[in-house]
């Protein structure tokens, strides 16, 4: 990977909210770099009208306005609230977007439940020509959600175009975030209060594709296993964060009466991210082994409407 970006990734990287010298931007412009990437594979066209759920700050957001360009629109939906996320807010990341040469392009829906915005279109609505799920399926909080948002999209767009992170790991410094992942939906799915995680539920590849074409009415054109680029720092983030809240989340589980058997297993997968983080470094040393951890493959489909 080279260490500078591409001219295109910096010009993007204007439209995003934050600091140009501060220590985020490196990791910025390869978030924009992998969405390129996932924009490219999925051959959306100029003068699209697109949907994008679970929109967040905008990263995606950006790429899809320019890849619309002028004639084409992206309504961009989020259930967060306006004052979720740091350094900044989603208001902020969002009105900053508005703000810029491509705000024309882009509509927000904010503290909005895509499942409802859907259902809510009326019946005179044109079908948008691509609906995206990017890196937004796993924080839905249950199954259902996700059954319940990919019937919702029927008669709604021509093609659905979805990335999530694979539950594979090409290189071996990626493999504690595919553990990480894991334990991280195992937990949740034992609290008694859901969390503010950005994984809440995992779904593998096969499943999310069981999910869409159930029913017949959204059919694979093709699907592709992407290695994450060098920059993307979603795996150290993750893997970093479940790490230092292990000691408070067993405490909350057992409050909240996770029985004994079930917390030696969560112990036992605590343990096997360690692991596999010290065995990155020579020394065997945790810590060291952190700084080298990498993101997991990324899976990206296209579907299109029966």
């Amino acid at each position: 990977m080279s260490a500078v970006p591409s001219q295109k990734v910096q010009s993007l990287g204007k439209y995003f909210l934050q600091n140009p010298n501060g220590k985020s931007a490196q990791s910025v412009a390869w978030q924009i770099d992998h969405r390129l990437h996932l924009v490219s594979f999925w051959d959306i066209k100029p003068g699209s009208r697109v949907l994008e759920i679970g929109c967040g700050q905008g990263d995606c957001t950006i790429v899809l306005a320019d890849r619309v360009g002028d004639a084409g629109h992206v309504d961009a939906v989020d259930l967060g609230a306006p004052d979720y996320g740091a350094p900044y807010t989603l208001s902020q990341a969002q009105d900053f977007i508005k703000s810029g040469p491509l705000g024309p392009r882009v509509t927000f829906h904010l503290t909005v439940n895509p499942i409802e915005y859907l259902n809510n279109l009326p019946e005179s609505f044109v079908p948008y020509d691509y609906v995206v799920l990017s890196h937004c399926i796993w924080y839905f909080a249950s199954p259902e959600v996700l059954s319940r948002t990919i019937n919702s999209l029927i008669g709604k767009t021509k093609q659905l175009c979805v990335a999530e992170w694979g539950l594979r790991a090409t290189k071996i410094q990626a493999l504690p975030h595919v553990l990480t992942a894991l334990l991280m939906a195992n937990v949740e799915a034992k609290r008694k209060v859901p969390s503010t995680w950005n994984i809440r539920s995992v779904f593998s590849p096969a499943q999310i594709l069981s999910h869409i074409t159930e029913g017949e009415k959204f059919g694979l054109e093709k699907q592709q296993i992407i290695q994450s680029n060098e920059g993307l720092r979603d795996g150290y983030w993750e893997v970093w964060g479940i790490r230092e809240e292990r000691k408070d989340i067993m405490r909350t589980l057992q409050a909240d009466g996770v029985g004994e058997k079930e917390l030696a297993a969560l112990i036992a997968a605590f343990d096997a991210v360690d692991v596999s983080v010290a065995l990155l470094d020579d020394s065997g040393d945790a810590a060291a082994g952190l700084k080298q951890v990498k993101s997991m493959d990324v899976w990206a489909a296209i579907f299109v409407a029966s």
